[in-house]
């Protein structure tokens, strides 16, 4: 199939925002083990060793070809690994930390990132990258997650129906984009669009799966999590 990479300076931005999900993962880390005394650093850098190596596995498999190769079932598979790595970690130790430690008004303001994660996705449709369809212009309505959260972040610790409200509209925006994105790929039960989503058969591209929405997937759980601890 053919693929259309994307410009040079898209590319930039979406590794900035791949890094910043990473740092403010770490930083919650760090943060959350230090409120609790334990140590942060040791912490960090378990969790930023496992990080990577999931990372690796991720860039294994897409590099190798393999979900290229075979689209049933990978797609299905590579969207469902991420599903539950990130439910582990949401669930994990570490996750139980974040969800007491961190302020609420901070876990909703991580979602931020999905602002300009939707401005790349739509500057990748218009290069022709990926189909409309992963867009505001399409089936993908996350853009409104990142510009909500921007707007009622300081509020959401004095008001938690906000910030219920905000994560469970989030939550299910998310799963609106997962199942966007396995329709609009070349399995035989997709909407066939033109171009195909092709991005997970791709490097630095895949990574939106493991770093953006597993963050997210992540983060919608560690915040539930919050929500019902405070």
């Amino acid at each position: 199939m053919n693929f259309t990479p994307a410009s040079s300076a898209s590319l930039i931005a979406f590794g900035i925002v791949n890094l910043a999900i990473i740092y403010m993962f770490l930083t919650g880390i760090h943060y959350s083990s230090r409120r609790l005394l334990e140590n942060p650093l040791k912490a960090t850098l378990k969790s930023a060793a496992l990080l990577l190596v999931w990372l690796g596995i991720v860039y294994f498999v897409v590099g190798s070809g393999i979900l290229e190769q075979h689209i049933l079932p990978g797609i299905p598979l590579f969207i469902g690994s991420i599903v539950l790595v990130s439910s582990w970690f949401a669930f994990s130790r570490k996750g139980t930390q974040m969800s007491l430690a961190i302020p609420i008004a901070f876990l909703v303001g991580f979602h931020v990132f999905r602002l300009p994660l939707e401005l790349i996705l739509d500057l990748w449709v218009e290069q022709g990258t990926i189909p409309a369809t992963m867009t505001w212009t399409g089936r993908n309505f996350d853009v409104a997650t990142g510009v909500i959260a921007l707007i009622i972040a300081p509020l959401t610790g004095r008001y938690r129906g906000l910030a219920w409200t905000f994560n469970i509209g989030g939550f299910l925006l998310l799963l609106n984009v997962i199942w966007v994105a396995m329709m609009s790929s070349p399995v035989s039960f997709g909407w066939g669009v033109q171009p195909p989503l092709q991005i997970a058969f791709h490097l630095p591209y895949a990574f939106i799966g493991p770093v953006c929405v597993g963050g997210a997937f992540a983060g919608h759980i560690i915040l539930t999590r919050a929500l019902l601890y405070h």
